[in-house]
Parts: structure tokens; C-alpha cells; sequence
């Protein structure tokens, strides 16, 4: 790393000490077929300009976790992002719900291949097999096969395999993502029941009682982060892990107690990529593209109800996330505190796709000390950033070095705006758009109201509030780049353009690299990535090759601003080395001192 380091930052190799080097981190998210070529597209133009070999890991979620995996399995016959991206580009051509698939899950020896991950779950202790799984195996036909079939390896369905190119150092530690729903299903019945009552409540004191009874029942319901590498499989929060190879195996009291395969990855593919399995309010808000061909009143009229009832939908999921063996079972008073009460009693853990909670991993990679995070984002939430929700989660981490309050941007920045695109039919009443403000305030509405925006692409215009009077951030640019700072007492601005060398180099916190999935007329003119929805079954090989060639050409055009990221950085930690190290001499030079007049 430390002559790939020097060749990106152009320094002489000799000028570069590897405990300098920055701690890099690429996180990529979801978004169905469009984040996988996204991912592949961006990571392919990383490796070309030689920034793949500088970085430490890899995070993603959906269906970056699908493009992470068609690259660590070497299912295109090399590891190589680019292998991968042109054997992704020939197979989702096919849509997985084609005959074909079907012909290649029957027929040997294709059959074999792909489901014997879903046989081995059902003859399982559990039997346990659901709609996930099923999922999963039909995206591996089409992922996880190649065009000769004859040359088929069982270790492409293996993560614990997956480890061969990070153990000889040819790629970053893949860290894959997915979230478990912490809250128990009493506990879920209790918060609709306070809600209920504090509707119904006539008085000031009757309702600030419930609201704070409400709200100590909220904090009790959250995601809980489970990271799946090569190595392990665990959650930080709950401070217990197992090796990958242990996954789906009975445990009890910390020790697996029967002996089974490792977990076919085409599980995990399912897992993964399950947004599906989101609560009923963010899956509307992924099916909304779908809606297209609805009448405007009925999309309206749906809207309306999601937003008079959000806190009940948030609650109710459609479908179930995916079950697997409870590694945890019989670990009473084991685990960190704040661990779910219950969840060493439980059977099974349920898994789901991470994107329902934060659609970019930062969580995996904030704990891991990085200094830099490239957010990969292609999901149809973009505008939104996702950094309000990341920020609260560095907060509750510690994290001081975090761009505070560094006012993201709340659009991005098209290269070829539409005209008209932008406009909307109607103008809202001022009840409407109060209402909007006040749930701008939240997360989740947030996330909606973003949703919103970013699909109009994807379907027809419709009425939209308007922050009026509001300062509003600059759009946001191909790439964006922030840098935080632990002092107190910083007031000026995160942005990378923004700051000096001079302010650059006082700044000591984390930076963050944002390179959305935006329109590139010089790399495909009149093209439009977002055409190409999360919940497309299939995609062209021109539609492909278009997506890759704009998710190349958007990191490319980002190289500058890395590199002054990553040089700024790397003198930063020079620096301060050089100068632990004086003061170190010094220590030691008054002790022998002190050491000589006391003989």
C-alpha cells in the first residue's frame, strides 16, 4: 500500500512512513441493479487510478453487497472490478424471473449449484425457509452463474472463501451489511397502544405523561448493525461474533453445539438485499417509481395517508425478514449493555436488508477509526444524504471528528437539467406545508420528502412543498467533500472548497467523500441513471454499459479532490507523529538527566 499510496498522492515512495498513510474507507449503497453497477462502475475507475489499492475497506448494503459479492467470489473468472462488472453486465440482461432462470435451478448442474443453500436452511433443526431465501437464490442464478456453466465452483457461495484475496493483499476487508429489528413484539403493541391513548387524551397532563412514556418506548426501538466479513459475523452493539463459517449453525452458551455447512451465500444475497422487508412506510416510499401508471389523485390520496399515519406504519412490516439460528441463545449477562433484554432467549435472529435503516454504511466503518469514507450513493434517496441519521449515530458513538453541522446540501445538482423537470403541478396549501416543515424535522419524513424529489425521474410530476424563505445549501456537484474537526471551537465551514490549506491542515477529523450517481453528458450524453429503477427484474446491455460508463467517469472526475483529501491527511498525521516523537525524545532526555544527578 505504501508505494500505491505514493504513486496517488505523487511523493516519492521514500517520503512516505505506512503509519502516515490514511485509514480509507469506500462504502457503496443500495438501490437494486442501479447501486450493484454503480458500485462496480466506480470501484472499476478506483482501480484504474490506482485509489483501489489505497483503500482499507469495504462496506455496502443491498445491492452493493450483490456487487461486492460478484467480485470476491471471482465468479468472472478474476477479482478484477472490471471482470466483474462485464460478467454482471451479460447476466442481469436476463431477468431472474426468466425461463431461464427457472431452466438453470432444475437442470444439473446448475441446479446443484444454486439451491443447495435453500435444501440445506430446510432440513435445518428450524426449517426455516422464506420468501428472502427464495429471493436470494433467484438473484445468485443470475449473478452467480457464469456464461460456461461447466466451469462452476461451490467456493463462489462461500464468504468464509472470500477472505483468499484480502489474506494475500489484493483487496480492501469486504464488510457486508444487515440490521436486525431490536425491539420485541410486545414492546411494538405497547408503543401503538400509548399512541392510541395519547391521541384520545383530553388534558395537557395526560398527554405529557404519554408523550414521555412514548418517547422512553421509542428509544427502546431501534436497528441493531450486524457486520458479515470473511473472518466474522457479529454486532458491535451487542459485542459478540462467530466465524463466518459458524453462520446458521445451532449455538448455546457461546459454543456451536452440531456441525453443519457454512451458510450458502445465496442466502445471504437474499438477506442483503431484502428492502422488501422494510416497515410498511419505507417500502411505500421504495415502491413509489412502481406507481407510475396510477391516476395523480390516487398517488395523492395515498400519500396522504402514509403521512397521517406514518408512526403506525413504521411498525408493521409486510414481510418478515429472514430467520436464521441464534448465535446468542443462553448468553445471559454476557453481552454490552443496551443489548436487547430478550435476545438471548430467542430461537432465531432475524435479519433484513441495512438500507431500511441508513442506506449508506457509515456504521461499520465509524468504528473502525478510518480517516476518510468515499459514500457511494445511488439510491433513489440521494438528495436526502442520509447525513442527519449518520451524524446522530457518530454522536451517540462519541465521535467528535465528525462534519458537524456542516449544512448538506438538499439537492443534487443535475449536469443536464430537464427542462420542466423540475416543476411541479399545484401549489400547496399553507396547512400542507407546515405540515411538511414540521415533519422535515424528522428523520424519516426527511427520508420521504427526499424519495419524493429524486424519483421524477421515474414517474409523473406532482405537488411538492416548498421550504420558501429557507436558506438553502448549494447543490451538490459530482463529488463533494467534507472534512470534520474535534475542536469545539471550529467555526468554519466543512467543505473541502471552501477551506485553505492553511484551515485544511488544522482540521483533524473524519472526511467524507460524497460521489452520488448523477447525469454525466460527457460520458453519456443524454442519459439518465435513474431510469434504470431499484426494483428493475432486468437491464440492458446498453442501459449497462451507459450506468458503468457515468459511475466511472463521475469517480474519475473526482480524483482531484481525493487527492488533496488524502495528501492533506497524510501530512496532518505526519505531523503529528513527528511530533509525539520529539516529545518522547524529551521525556526521555530529562529522565536520563534527572537519572544522572540522582546517582
Amino acid at each position: 500500500m505504501r508505494s500505491a499510496f505514493a504513486a496517488f498522492i505523487g511523493v516519492p515512495v521514500s517520503e512516505v512512513d505506512e503509519r502516515d498513510i490514511p485509514v480509507v474507507a469506500i462504502a457503496g449503497s443500495g438501490g437494486g441493479y442501479r447501486a450493484m453497477l454503480n458500485t462496480l462502475g466506480a470501484l472499476s475507475a478506483a482501480h484504474r487510478l490506482g485509489f483501489l489499492d489505497c483503500v482499507t475497506y469495504l462496506s455496502g448494503v443491498s445491492g452493493s453487497c450483490w456487487a461486492l459479492g460478484a467480485i470476491y467470489s471471482g465468479v468472472a473468472g478474476s477479482v478484477d472490478p472490471d471482470s466483474a462488472a462485464a460478467h454482471v453486465r451479460d447476466r442481469i440482461q436476463t431477468s431472474y424471473l426468466d425461463t431461464a432462470t427457472f431452466d438453470a435451478l432444475i437442470n444439473p448442474p446448475t441446479n446443484k449449484h444454486l439451491q443447495s443453500g435453500i435444501i440445506r436452511k430446510a432440513a435445518g433443526p428450524a426449517g426455516m425457509v422464506s420468501l428472502v431465501d427464495v429471493y436470494g437464490t433467484l438473484i445468485s442464478s443470475r449473478l452467480f452463474v457464469p456464461s460456461n456453466v461447466r466451469s462452476l465452483d461451490p467456493r463462489w457461495l462461500s464468504m468464509h472463501h472470500f477472505r483468499l484475496n484480502v489474506d494475500a493483499g489484493t483487496l480492501p476487508l469486504p464488510i457486508f451489511c444487515a440490521i436486525q429489528y431490536a425491539t420485541p413484539p410486545e414492546q411494538v403493541q405497547a408503543l401503538k397502544e400509548v399512541r392510541q391513548e395519547k391521541d384520545k387524551s383530553g388534558t395537557l397532563k395526560e398527554k405529557g405523561d404519554l408523550s414521555r412514556q412514548e418517547g422512553h418506548l421509542e428509544e427502546q426501538t431501534r436497528f441493531l448493525w450486524y457486520e458479515f466479513t470473511p473472518y466474522e459475523i457479529g454486532c458491535d452493539e451487542i459485542g459478540a461474533w462467530i466465524p463466518s463459517w459458524a453462520l446458521g449453525r445451532q449455538f448455546e452458551s457461546g459454543r456451536n453445539i452440531e456441525r453443519r455447512p457454512e451458510i450458502s451465500f445465496t442466502i445471504l444475497m437474499g438477506i442483503f438485499g431484502s428492502a422488501f422487508c422494510a416497515s410498511l412506510k419505507l417500502y411505500f416510499n421504495e415502491i413509489r417509481p412502481t406507481l407510475q401508471a396510477l391516476p395523480i389523485q390516487l398517488i395523492k390520496w395515498l400519500e396522504e395517508i402514509i403521512t397521517d399515519n406514518e408512526r403506525d406504519l413504521e411498525l408493521i412490516h409486510p414481510v418478515f425478514p429472514d430467520q436464521l439460528p441464534n448465535f446468542l441463545k443462553g448468553l445471559d449477562g454476557q453481552l454490552r449493555d443496551g443489548s436487547p433484554p430478550d435476545i438471548t432467549e430467542r430461537n432465531s435472529l432475524a435479519f433484513m436488508d441495512a438500507g431500511a435503516d441508513l442506506n449508506i454504511p457509515y456504521y461499520p466503518l465509524l468504528r473502525r477509526n478510518v480517516d476518510c469514507i468515499v459514500a457511494l450513493d445511488a439510491s433513489a434517496d440521494s438528495q436526502d444524504l442520509w447525513f442527519t441519521r449518520a451524524e446522530d449515530m457518530a454522536a451517540r458513538r462519541g465521535l467528535r471528528t465528525w462534519p458537524r453541522g456542516a449544512g448538506w446540501p438538499a439537492q443534487v445538482q443535475s449536469a443536464d437539467p430537464t427542462p420542466g423537470s423540475g416543476e411541479r403541478a399545484g401549489n400547496p396549501s399553507s396547512a400542507e406545508e407546515a405540515s411538511n416543515v414540521k415533519l422535515a424535522r424528522t428523520q424519516e419524513s426527511a427520508l420521504a420528502k427526499q424519495t419524493d424529489k429524486q424519483e421524477m425521474t421515474e414517474r409523473r410530476n406532482l405537488p411538492e412543498a416548498t421550504d420558501e424563505g429557507q436558506p438553502r445549501a448549494p447543490p451538490l456537484s459530482t463529488c463533494e467533500v467534507w472534512i470534520g474537526s474535534s475542536r469545539a471551537d471550529e467555526t468554519a465551514s466543512c467543505r473541502l472548497d471552501d477551506l485553505d490549506e492553511e484551515t485544511l491542515l488544522r482540521r483533524d477529523g473524519l472526511g467524507v467523500v460524497y460521489i452520488p450517481l448523477m447525469p454525466n453528458d460527457r460520458a453519456a450524453p443524454g442519459f439518465d441513471p435513474f431510469v434504470v429503477s431499484t426494483w428493475r427484474r432486468e437491464v440492458s446491455s446498453t442501459e449497462s454499459d451507459q450506468l458503468l460508463t457515468v459511475s466511472a467517469a463521475n469517480f474519475s472526475e473526482s480524483k482531484d479532490k481525493l487527492t488533496r483529501l488524502l495528501r492533506a491527511v497524510w501530512v496532518r498525521k505526519k505531523t503529528e507523529r513527528k511530533s509525539k516523537e520529539k516529545k518522547e525524545r524529551l521525556r526521555r532526555i530529562r529522565r536520563r538527566f534527572r537519572e544522572h544527578f540522582q546517582l
